[in-house]
């Protein structure tokens, strides 16, 4: 069967073509993703829908309280935009990301949508307890990013819905984010650890927490119960927690080396916490 091929002008449009096709359309816009996906034989669309030239899909907006990123934001316009300088985290996370090329076409949306666990941005986004904004024909609604990803490569978005945004919250006075990715090569390779971290701090004291966990299961998790051994603790109580303290939420493979693993998650979760802390204290550039 041939496929067919829409690039839409407008939203209703493209939502329009959605809920025709349904499951058996594959939306793209970079297509990083999705192209390797039809080369590997590994999904067989009826139509393929480009979202490329939606208008606002492009477009970041600031508001007192969060940042509104649009679905067809890139990486790279999303670097040369000064409403994320604040966001370290976010920034060394989209740093890490493949190569130059691929960050000129490949959004944020694009990698919310895929669902991979070991995704560099999504385990941020999830430290900084974002949201995403789905719409279809029949309406629009927002999910908390907590809540979208169901396991690997599977989320709560129905075939009909388009991913329309990413709402992330502005950083206020004290508070800071630090990333730490783990992989056998720098670039350009999929991470074996991930950690995203949020905090806020009192002076010396760690107010609220937020960590986030990707490439150690199905999907990205919140480490919920080192977080709350944290809040309340000083920087340098945190530090000593972090290296001694697995995060439960964390499930590794029974292996020889499994002990080895647990030190090294240790490790870049003491990383990614240290440098939120010292973010949220002025001490981090």
């Amino acid at each position: 069967m041939e496929t067919l091929f829409f690039k839409p002008q407008t939203l209703e449009e493209a939502l329009g073509l959605l809920d025709q096709f349904g499951s058996k359309a594959l939306v793209v816009n970079g297509g990083t993703d999705a192209v390797l996906h039809l080369i590997e034989k590994k999904v067989s669309p009826e139509a393929i829908v480009s979202i490329s030239a939606l208008p606002d899909f492009h477009r970041i907006m600031s508001t007192e309280d969060s940042i509104l990123i649009g679905g067809g934001v890139t990486y790279n316009e999303l670097l040369a935009d000064h409403a994320l300088a604040d966001h370290l985290g976010l920034y060394k996370a989209i740093m890490h990301l493949a190569s130059p090329p691929i960050r000129a076409v490949a959004t944020l949306a694009g990698n919310i949508c895929t669902a991979a666990p070991s995704a560099d941005c999504t385990t941020m986004l999830l430290a900084l307890r974002a949201t995403v904004h789905l719409a279809s024909l029949y309406g629009q609604h927002t999910v908390p990013l907590q809540e979208y990803f169901i396991s690997t490569y599977r989320t709560v978005r129905a075939p009909e819905e388009l991913l329309t945004a990413i709402e992330i919250p502005r950083l206020s006075r004290g508070e800071g984010t630090g990333y730490c990715r783990l992989s056998r090569r720098k670039a350009q390779d999929i991470a074996k650890v991930l950690v995203g971290a949020w905090a806020r701090m009192d002076g010396d004291q760690i107010q609220d927490i937020s960590i986030s966990l990707g490439a150690l299961n199905p999907c990205v998790v919140h480490a919920a119960q080192l977080e709350e051994l944290l809040r309340g603790k000083t920087a340098q109580q945190a530090a000593e927690l972090c290296a001694a303290t697995f995060p439960v939420e964390a499930k590794l493979r029974e292996s020889y080396f499994k002990a080895y693993k647990q030190d090294v998650v240790c490790a870049a979760v003491s990383s990614a916490v240290n440098m939120a802390v010292g973010n949220a204290k002025g001490e981090t550039a």
